[in-house]
């Protein structure tokens, strides 16, 4: 019986709103059994029916979703560690012993390295679970992937967002299925042993290879982007190529997917192509592909992209050993529900997002490029076909670019037709180097030095681009809805595209007053929300004043507060703000007074709120004695030790405290 004409495509989609369900709602283990039964027991009615013809074979399609919707469901519940009663969020006590494995190691901050941390024993008991590690650098602790740590430490759980519409890490973390963190304080809380495990040997064969091109010979900028291009390794990358390469719209190519997997691939094609003359060639060409792609993949961090093209290409090259012309729609769904069916939080991963929109795009429109690339002329034909891939990807992620990133880089086709064929060359020669560093290293010397010239070529070109900032667009306010809405008007223009009909256009017409209704809503919602905001802000100090989705920043530091205040303007749609510097007292439905460190709090006017900041000398209880507030508020600027005085004289007073270092921003509506 027929599906549809793509059956994985339904069953990818049931499994995947069954994740999201799952994700939002959380429901309990008996529910979703429960739930799980009844759509069997329906499933294997109906189906038997179907068998002797008496019911139509939607009616079954239809079943047969919602039984995937709830595996999704299922597959999301277990796949949560902190569901299990082995988690060790389940045995913490006042004073811990934790055990456990490094397995990945993150970028590192201005005071701390990072790592993720696998716990394996708590107190001296089996558990599951991962930790976000914190370690100091000042106390020079080298530790390695595959070490082994005690740590003598208590987790805690992972800090919200301290700022308004700030990139909420912790939901990043959660995602991974990291809940805690741990700050080392002192070393003697943590001990760091070396172990033979897999994650070592991973990491040791990972270094050897990082450790093998000559670092004399590239600049040390260059090599970090080398080590980012070839293994995904990115902890290195400076801010600056980071910032340079996303905002020309190139920053796919840092990220091992697609390209890099194509590449290899092809080389072990043409590498393994005499052993076609073997009776089981096929086979051999296989088993050899499968193992290097996969080898590379582990290499390379296991990324959700490169994951998703390892898997996609293993299953290209199991459809080429049996003869079978693969359908590349199933391809990408069979690839994309394996991905879900291992870690259904893929689904909210950005990178497998945009690999997957990205290439859906590129398979949608593979007629339209084929048809308007043509040309007698290999170099045209090639520079059109490289255009063309480029727009119809960027149209695929666009409405993800536009919400994750909240801006878009029109300079990026031409930025495209460069970096890529230059990325290419340089992931190829990057390759081609491996043996050289260890077979013929003075040759390696010299084809270093070509690989150094193309990076710094595409550095300078990166930098070039980004210098045409009137053609960056920045600042872009867009919300979840208005992403599927978006999706929703792209897919009526490919309908109309294939489909040219005058029916199918007034399709297009009526998404466009859909997705122009769903901004003008959004956008009216957000005018109603008046508020007065507290940042918590380290070293500074930032208000904010929003009336009729209108801004007045106070701030004394416009260069420390402007990434807050984007943050800010973007997610509450505010079309204008303006600048202040820092006033005593504001009104906002009730008075409040801000107290700097000059600790003046004499005032006319009776503040139902005092803010303090700059850690002002103050005898907070004769403050409240005198004025009698209603509610303390201290931001981030504050040193610590003050901070807990005040918080333990409002518990002595009675009186609310709220400190932003703590909870996160204030908000006064």
């Amino acid at each position: 019986m027929t599906f549809i004409k793509f059956p994985i495509v339904p069953i990818l989609g049931g499994f995947s709103i069954g994740i999201v369900i799952q994700y939002y709602f959380q429901f309990a283990l008996l529910s979703i059994l429960l739930g799980l039964t009844f759509n069997t027991f329906c499933f294997l009615a109906v189906y038997f029916y179907v068998i002797k013809k008496k019911l139509n074979t939607l009616f079954f399609e239809s079943v047969v979703v919602l039984l995937c919707l709830n595996l999704g469901i299922l597959s999301n519940y277990f796949n949560t560690q902190i569901n299990y009663k082995s988690h060790f969020s389940n045995s913490i006590l006042e004073r811990n012993l934790i055990q456990g494995l490094v397995t990945e190691k993150l970028k590192s901050t201005t005071y701390y390295d990072k790592f993720i941390l696998k716990a394996t024993h708590i107190n001296g008991q089996n558990c599951i679970g991962k930790i976000l590690l914190y370690v100091p650098k000042k106390e020079k602790t080298e530790i390695e992937v595959g070490n082994k740590i005690k740590v003598f430490e208590t987790p805690k759980t992972l800090q919200n967002p301290l700022n308004p519409n700030q990139f909420d890490y912790s939901k990043y973390l959660n995602n991974q299925n990291v809940f805690y963190e741990i700050k080392i304080k002192e070393t003697n809380t943590i001990k760091v042993s070396t172990d033979t495990n897999f994650y070592y040997y991973i990491n040791l064969i990972k270094s050897k290879l990082l450790k093998s091109y000559d670092v004399k010979s590239f600049k040390k900028d260059n090599y970090n982007l080398l080590m980012a291009l070839l293994f995904g390794e990115k902890t290195e990358l400076s801010k600056e190529i980071s910032t340079n390469y996303t905002q020309a719209g190139i920053i796919h190519i840092l990220a091992i997917s697609g390209l890099h997997i194509a590449l290899i691939y092809g080389i072990v094609l043409w590498l393994t192509k005499p052993l076609l003359r073997f009776q089981k060639g096929k086979l051999y060409i296989f088993l050899i592909s499968l193992c290097i792609l996969w080898f590379y993949a582990i290499l390379a961090g296991f990324s959700a992209s490169i994951v998703r093209a390892a898997v996609m290409f293993s299953v290209l090259a199991f459809a080429k050993m049996i003869n079978r012309q693969s359908n590349i729609y199933n391809s990408l769904a069979v690839s994309a529900l394996l991905l879900l069916v291992f870690n259904p939080n893929y689904l909210f991963d950005v990178g497998f997002q945009l690999s997957f929109a990205a290439v859906l795009s590129i398979v949608i429109f593979q007629p339209l490029v084929r048809k308007y690339s043509y040309s007698k002329n290999l170099i045209i034909l090639k520079t059109k076909e490289l255009l063309l891939i480029s727009l119809v990807a960027q149209i695929g992620v666009l409405p993800l670019i536009l919400y994750y990133f909240g801006q878009f880089p029109l300079l990026f086709l031409l930025a495209n037709l460069i970096a890529i064929p230059l990325s290419s060359l340089i992931l190829i020669l990057g390759l081609a180097l491996i043996p050289f560093n260890f077979l013929l290293p003075k040759v390696a010397v010299y084809l270093s030095v070509l690989v150094n010239f193309l990076i710094e070529l595409m550095n300078a070109f990166t930098a070039w681009i980004v210098k045409f900032d009137v053609f960056i667009i920045k600042n872009i306010a867009f919300h979840e809805v208005l992403v599927l809405l978006l999706y929703l008007l792209i897919g009526t223009i490919v309908y109309f595209v294939y489909f040219p009909k005058s029916k199918n256009f007034k399709a297009i017409l009526v998404s466009i007053i859909i997705f122009q209704l769903g901004y003008f809503l959004l956008n009216s919602n957000e005018q109603n929300n008046n508020e007065f905001v507290v940042f918590n802000s380290m070293k500074h100090t930032l208000f904010v004043d929003t009336k009729n989705n209108e801004s007045v920043f106070y701030t004394d530091d416009f260069a420390n507060s402007k990434s807050s205040i984007e943050a800010y303007t973007i997610g509450k749609f505010v079309k204008k703000y303006r600048i202040e510097p820092i006033k005593n007292v504001y009104s906002f439905n009730k008075k409040i007074l801000c107290i700097d460190s000059l600790g003046v709090y004499i005032t006319k006017h009776k503040p139902e709120i005092v803010v303090l900041t700059q850690s002002p000398k103050i005898n907070l209880k004769r403050l409240i004695s005198t004025i009698k507030p209603e509610q303390i508020i201290a931001d981030g600027s504050n040193y610590k030790s003050y901070i807990q005085l005040w918080k333990a004289t409002c518990e002595q007073e009675k009186i609310p405290f709220h400190a932003t270092a703590e909870k996160g921003f204030y908000r006064l509506k």
